[in-house]
């Protein structure tokens, strides 16, 4: 796992955003996978800047939703469909069949895991994997202890997630399960970046780059990948 340091938010945020247009504008078709949060939203700035007003149908990707809380879609002001919306889906003229998710409202989650592994498999798997660093290392909603040999799966949440969470929610929310796609994904991409900035997660930043690889810190699984970097700003880098 190659470690790029930045000298700010804004440089990773560049950054990371050249990263996703290049893949949005290879001649090749390519499954893009992004997380939602705080730390990728001035990448995604950057992308909906550069690709402003362009008819993106001409291109040959789809955008793969990365999770969701059970029983939440883009209409739930603060799932994570919503963030997607508001921070580049929505600023973006894309194609009808250029935005596959997660329906987190079913009545069976695990039929929901199925049909996306099914549809990243049929299209050749992921080509490009952008990640956010949770406080606890995970990736996603892949919480610590879990299985890198796991594909799309329905998650209980573990407390530090839901206490982080309330954040993104105007309104209590009470969140117990969601449904993410897996670190065997990820491990499978063709390139899998992750992202981490601030002073709040220069330790979690330190452990996934001097750490061995544990399923205690899900970010670890990242050194197994052959084409994996760890993007980071001058905060988050502080303690390295």
């Amino acid at each position: 796992m190659e470690i790029i340091k930045t000298g700010n938010y804004d440089e990773l945020s560049k950054y990371a955003g050249e990263i996703i247009l290049k893949e949005i504008k290879s001649e090749e078709k390519t499954l893009i996978c992004l997380a939602s949060g705080d730390t990728p939203q001035g990448a995604y700035t950057y992308v909906a800047e550069a690709l402003k007003d362009e008819d993106l149908s001409k291109y040959n990707f789809v955008f793969v939703g990365l999770d969701e809380w059970a029983g939440m879609d883009k209409n739930d002001k603060g799932s994570c469909q919503d963030y997607m919306q508001r921070d580049l889906f929505g600023k973006l003229n894309l194609g009808p069949d250029q935005l596959v998710e997660f329906n987190a409202k079913s009545d069976n989650l695990e039929e929901e895991c199925r049909k996306m592994d099914a549809f990243i498999e049929e299209n050749g798997g992921l080509d490009l994997v952008i990640l956010g660093v949770g406080m606890n290392g995970h990736l996603g909603l892949n919480e610590p202890g879990t299985s890198f040999d796991k594909y799309s799966h329905v998650v209980d949440l573990s407390e530090n997630t839901k206490e982080v969470a309330k954040k993104y929610f105007e309104t209590e929310r009470k969140l117990e399960k969601g449904i993410t796609l897996g670190i065997k994904h990820f491990l499978e991409a063709k390139k899998e970046v992750l992202i981490i900035s601030g002073s709040k997660k220069a330790d979690i930043a330190k452990k996934v780059a001097e750490e061995e690889v544990s399923v205690e810190i899900p970010a670890t699984s990242a050194k197994l990948h052959k084409n994996s970097c760890l993007i980071l700003d001058s905060e988050s880098s502080s303690r390295l």
